[in-house]
């Protein structure tokens, strides 16, 4: 683990800074904070996962996601499609050891904090150039208008 892995790690363990503050505290972005954290920190994996959900009508009831599951697995076992078959199948197998879920997906990999802030910076600015050139271009029509 880095230095820098390890600082986000203590500061949130130990010191009960939120993310949003080590960001800050660091001059970095806080999706890096949070993965850093997604990484190295098993008390904010639980603290992730422990979170309530948001209730409202665009997620799934629990009824809802029971009679989609019982579709992927009609689909692996009955469909006349070998690849469908063979997609619903791998989906259903995935799922169940826990593949599709990002935080044992990230917790397993390797990530330089300040790599991702540098891309995550680079990133911006990029955004913002375009969305300048943009504004740019907009106001020169209107000039020449």
């Amino acid at each position: 683990m880095t230095a820098e892995a390890t600082l986000i790690k203590t500061a949130f363990e130990n010191e009960g800074m939120s993310p949003e503050e080590i960001a800050q505290c660091q001059d970095l972005d806080i999706a890096a904070v949070k993965a850093c954290l997604i990484q190295t920190s098993s008390k904010y994996r639980k603290e992730t996962k422990a979170e309530p959900e948001e209730i409202d009508r665009l997620n799934f009831t629990d009824d809802e996601l029971i009679r989609m599951n019982e579709v992927i697995v009609e689909t692996a076992l009955s469909a006349e499609d070998p690849h469908l078959r063979l997609k619903a199948a791998i989906y259903v197998r995935d799922d169940k050891k826990g593949r599709k879920e990002i935080n044992k997906a990230i917790g397993n990999s390797s990530i330089n904090i300040f790599q991702l802030n540098d891309q995550l910076a680079k990133m911006r600015e990029i955004k913002s150039n375009i969305v300048e050139a943009a504004l740019g271009s907009r106001k020169q029509g209107a000039i020449n208008v």
